[in-house]
């Protein structure tokens, strides 16, 4: 079903990247994301339709091994066969999850990572002892290797350290901290890895260690480096919101109510392991939700939503055993096995068209119309994540207007990447002030920034091009209004824009229309202000088509 799913087209910024990294390699943006990037190495001979396509399908395969493992972690916690596979049929057919499960991105690594680590730490796990010892620790080094988040699980990982220490002799503990060295081995990859698309330089081990604890964005701890302040609660009440959701409410309701009752009567596992296996819940949920400096709101849901994921997944364990309840007094499980998988498929084929949305090719559309509009050898400055590593994604892997400089204005305070510009001839400054305008305008090149590149707009002559601005030196007079706007029709004659129109909830989907609807607007005030009104009304108009839809 996740194969089936797999989107052929980039949704985000994250999603291009890894899709361009899984086709040439390199580094993701910190902490680098080695052992994830490898296994898109791995997998990029798959027959996908696009480089997104077959970085999706390996996210995919990704995505079933863990929806199998968190099985098999249910019932390693005392759940029967049957109640494990009713909680994970509810979660893995989630529109979150599938979301996560069928794209590129590090999410369905790190739900693997988790969901073996609360498989290997269970009483009744697969394995004891040294083993035991040696597996978790093997485990959460891969995982620091893919993503840090999975450390919110640490009490469930040092309950299984414990019970392997207990379980063999203190010589385990040692043999743990060895296979935690030896799954820390891809990061090894971020010193060697390059090409076109790579994210920094790692030349040292400082460089290494700061990029894998994330410095270039603040720290560990920060989410975004120009983030806002959010209140705590509605961060924590978007978090809790989501999971009820991804859980159909009654489900998760019932798992909260388990892990009280577990906790207070034991069954299955300790009642430590329970409350550990609560703290880590809390950690990875509720209290990660209150370190996010993001609007849990519009597009910003939309970002805070993937650290949802692996709270969503740490329910099933208690949503599995609430589930065990009603599987005691089933005695024709064949049956009832039969109708919980077929139960799935009709969840996510019910929820297709809310997954469909979300992989619209709205956005990579949006950016192969903005290249395609381009004079031949143009300087393009865009602010956006999207655009940015969208740009490099059909540039590197699709071949599509190579002879294009897409600069990205939020990594130009990074020496590495103005050196990198200076290497192909484009000496750039670190900010987006009037400074860079004049730089660009040295080439002698086509010049377009970014709307929101406002102190250059502010010093120098333009008018509106598509979904960017046009720059023009100094004391060069910029086109009538209705010399602009005819120029932008014929521009949107040729874009392709043969797909549902997305709602405004449509996440990057509708991004890429409210570009399409700004660049009108832009053009009916400047038309106002030279007294034609009827042609202001007109490019009005286009404004209102080219909105998402509710919009």
């Amino acid at each position: 079903m996740y194969v089936a799913f797999a989107s052929p087209h980039i949704v985000d910024g994250d999603n291009a990247e890894f899709a361009t990294l899984g086709a040439l390699g390199g580094r993701a943006h910190p902490s680098g994301y080695p052992l994830y990037v490898l296994w898109l190495r791995l997998w990029s001979w798959l027959p996908g339709s696009t480089p997104a396509h077959t970085a999706a399908i390996a996210t995919a395969i990704l995505g079933a091994l863990a929806i199998g493992v968190w099985h098999a972690a249910c019932v390693a916690w005392g759940a029967r066969p049957l109640a494990a596979l009713i909680s994970i049929a509810i979660v893995g057919a989630a529109p979150l999850v599938q979301r996560y499960h069928c794209e590129a991105e590090v999410f369905a690594m790190n739900n693997l990572v988790v969901g073996l680590v609360v498989w290997l730490a269970a009483e009744r796990g697969p394995l004891r002892g040294r083993g035991r010892g040696a597996a978790l620790g093997l485990v959460a080094g891969a995982g620091l290797a893919n993503n840090l988040t999975c450390v919110l699980i640490a009490p469930i990982g040092l309950l299984g350290i414990i019970r392997a220490g207990r379980e063999s002799r203190v010589s385990t503990y040692a043999i743990a901290l060895g296979g935690l060295v030896l799954g820390l081995a891809p990061c090894a990859y971020l010193g060697i890895a390059d090409g076109p698309a790579s994210w920094g330089v790692v030349s040292t081990p400082s460089e290494l260690m700061a990029f894998m604890l994330r410095r270039e964005y603040g720290g560990a701890t920060r989410f975004l480096l120009d983030g806002t302040e959010v209140a705590w609660t509605a961060s924590v009440v978007a978090c809790l919101a989501t999971i009820a959701r991804s859980w159909l409410w009654l489900p998760a309701i019932a798992g909260g109510a388990m892990f009280a009752l577990r906790i207070w009567h034991p069954s299955g596992e300790s009642r430590w392991a329970w409350a550990l296996l609560l703290a880590s819940f809390v950690l990875a949920g509720p209290l990660l939700a209150t370190r996010f400096n993001i609007d849990p709101h519009g597009l910003g849901l939309y970002v805070c939503e993937r650290f949802h994921v692996l709270p969503v997944l740490l329910v099933a364990v208690p949503v599995a055993a609430a589930a065990d309840l009603a599987c005691a007094h089933i005695s024709r499980t064949t049956l009832a096995t039969s109708l919980t998988i077929a139960g799935f498929v009709a969840l996510s084929i019910a929820r297709w068209p809310q997954l469909s949305r979300a992989q619209s090719p709205a956005m990579e559309l949006g950016i192969k119309n903005l290249l395609g509009s381009l004079p031949r050898g143009s300087i393009v400055v865009v602010a956006a994540d999207d655009q940015c590593f969208g740009g490099r994604y059909l540039q590197l892997t699709r071949g599509q207007r190579a002879d294009v400089a897409v600069v990205c204005a939020g990594l130009l305070p990074a020496r590495w990447y103005r050196a990198a510009w200076a290497r192909q001839d484009l000496e750039i400054p670190p900010t987006t002030g009037p400074s860079l305008g004049d730089a660009l305008l040295r080439t002698n090149r086509p010049v377009f920034v970014d709307p929101s590149t406002i102190r250059v707009l502010a010093e120098f002559p333009s008018y509106p091009f598509g979904v960017v601005m046009r720059v023009l030196p100094r004391g060069v007079s910029a086109p009538p209004a209705s010399e602009v706007a005819e120029m932008n029709r014929d521009l949107f004659r040729a874009f392709d824009l043969d797909y549902p129109r997305p709602s405004r909830d449509d996440s990057y989907a509708a991004v890429a229309h409210h570009r399409y609807a700004a660049c009108w607007a832009a053009i009916a005030r400047r038309l106002d202000a030279q007294g034609d009104r009827r042609a202001a009304l007109d490019a009005f108009e286009l404004t209102r088509v080219l909105q998402p839809t509710a919009d």
